[in-house]
């Protein structure tokens, strides 16, 4: 898989966010229902604003420490 472009604003499926941050299913329902991670729906299916959730990881030095990126900043 390409190194996620981080100037470009996507919406992100579960499985896509799980893979970008290296967590598990369960992981990503804790961080929704008890943390405050930035969501939205389409359907019944869950989205995620890659811009919005890097700024909540950015925000929340508590989870970050806890997250792994899967991606590497380029300047």
């Amino acid at each position: 898989m390409p190194t996620p472009d981080l100037s470009v604003d996507e919406l992100l499926t579960d499985a896509q966010l799980r893979e970008l941050l290296g967590i598990s299913r369960t992981t990503v329902w804790r961080l929704r229902k008890h943390a405050g991670l930035p969501f939205g729906k389409v359907g019944r299916s869950y989205r995620y604003r890659k811009a919005e959730v890097l700024k909540w990881i950015a925000d929340n030095p508590m989870h970050s420490r806890q997250l792994t990126l899967k991606f590497e900043v380029r300047p």
